[in-house]
């Protein structure tokens, strides 16, 4: 309908013969129960689980947005004044919302971050921090062809759509077994496709193509004033006085202590949880253009280039994006005090050096295909030693902090008793020691982006389906 979303299998650079490698978001998404304590010490990520909407978890022009970014992000920020020294970063893995929970269990991720009510069924297999927000009204909407509802007993023998794995599922249920105990004739309770949100309901609704749906009321306020069509019914309270929390696996009791302390400081009524709640629930500019995020705004005249040369040179276009957003936000007239020039932030005379040899950078196609040939390059000169899974983390912090240096900092970690064929939790540490945090974090940044956007290609493809 909306959105169209390009798909690729993601192949790391490999020399002559191309071979299928794991993704940074297999990586990352890879089973791990372990606690707080223990990720801090091992230097692993914290992978913050989200379902991709427009309220929650968002891309705009090429940044991550929604009110679980921003408390997520405090909560980095958290987490890094807590524990001085230590590096702390925050990932975020999008997948459906019906998934949050068994991805959580299974160990793909070690927090969900997603405005998850708190349940007496969820509560029976995890565990919720104290809620960040508070008495949550979920109403009925409908659209210009739905007839108007004024009380629950005019839901009898209603179908109405509600997001799969959500709260509206059981408490509209729960109505539904009310009216009919009363001898009314049931709500046709429809859970829809999986890949779809509330957001895309509501637009459903809006459209005539689905007669009613169920949103938590501030977010149908907010969208309401730039969806015409859609209606709220205010007095068709399925539930009130819900309360959204952050979850943890049960056993994570460091996790979840954590949590609790960080949300007495962000939790709506304080002035941060204020800030952040204004932003997404107020303020209505997020919802203007509701489209895919991967082709919208500044990305969209390039994304055909980052596929054109990924392709060519064996890597997924989505990390080029994410590499290119690290460098200039998708800003071709973007120059540096050093001379790198454009989305790339390629110098001159590395594009025109014989291994790269592309003229006239400052001409966008040729920007992207010399920075992404350079990347090749480094890969295939430098790095055929690690193995395909890690060599492009080394070949962009070679992109970053020349070959040379990179090439000494695995000397030197292997000299420390480390592995110097793995980047993060290795070579990385060695770099934080001898050269500073730029490089490491701008290996970091790249990664988590391209984990955000390929979790959300992802997404999306099977959304696009469903609608």
């Amino acid at each position: 309908m909306r959105r169209s979303v390009f798909v690729i299998v993601l192949v790391f650079c490999l020399g002559s013969v191309a071979l299928a490698a794991p993704t940074s978001l297999e990586r990352v998404s890879r089973h791990w129960t372990g606690d707080l304590s223990e990720m801090i010490t091992q230097g692993r990520p914290v992978r913050v689980l989200v379902s991709y909407n427009q309220t929650n978890f968002f891309l705009s022009k090429g940044v991550m947005r929604g009110l679980e970014v921003d408390l997520m992000n405090a909560y980095e920020r958290y987490l890094s004044r807590s524990n001085p020294g230590k590096k702390i970063r925050i990932v975020f893995l999008a997948v459906p919302f019906d998934q949050l929970i068994p991805a959580l269990l299974d160990g793909r991720g070690d927090v969900v971050a997603a405005g998850l009510t708190v349940t007496k069924e969820r509560k029976k297999s995890v565990a919720f921090s104290l809620p960040y927000r508070k008495n949550i009204k979920e109403i009925v909407v409908g659209g210009h062809r739905s007839r108007v509802l004024s009380s629950l007993d005019d839901l009898a023998g209603k179908r109405v759509h509600v997001m799969a794995g959500s709260s509206y599922v059981e408490h509209l249920r729960s109505v539904s077994s009310s009216l009919k105990a009363r001898g009314l004739a049931p709500v046709d309770v429809i859970e829809a496709d999986p890949n779809l949100v509330t957001e895309d309901l509501l637009e459903m609704v809006a459209r005539g193509l689905i007669g009613y749906a169920v949103a938590e009321n501030q977010l149908a306020e907010v969208w309401k004033k730039n969806m015409r069509g859609l209606r709220l019914f205010n007095d068709v309270v399925i539930h009130s006085g819900g309360e959204l929390a952050w979850a943890v696996r049960p056993g994570n009791t460091g996790f979840k202590e954590s949590l609790d302390d960080f949300s007495r400081t962000v939790r709506q009524g304080t002035l941060k949880g204020n800030m952040f709640y204004k932003r997404y629930f107020v303020n209505e500019d997020h919802v203007l253009n509701f489209r895919n995020p991967l082709a919208d705004g500044r990305l969209q005249p390039m994304a055909k280039l980052f596929q054109k040369y990924a392709e060519q040179y064996g890597f997924d276009w989505l990390k080029i994006a994410a590499l290119a957003f690290q460098e200039s936000g998708f800003n071709q007239d973007l120059k540096s005090n050093r001379g790198a020039v454009g989305v790339m932030q390629i110098k001159p005379s590395t594009a025109s050096d014989p291994n790269v040899n592309i003229k006239n950078i400052e001409k966008l196609e040729n920007n992207i295909h010399a920075g992404v040939k350079y990347l090749h390059f480094l890969c295939e000169r430098y790095f055929k030693d690690v193995d395909p899974e890690h060599r492009v983390d080394f070949a962009l912090a070679a992109y970053n902090a020349g070959p040379a240096r990179v090439r000494g900092l695995r000397t030197k970690t292997a000299e420390k008793g480390f592995d110097p064929n793995l980047w993060f939790g290795n070579v990385e540490w060695a770099a934080y020691d001898i050269i500073g945090h730029e490089t490491p974090d701008y290996v970091a940044h790249v990664q988590i982006y391209y984990a955000a956007y390929k979790a959300m290609s992802d997404v999306l493809t099977k959304r696009n389906k469903a609608m």
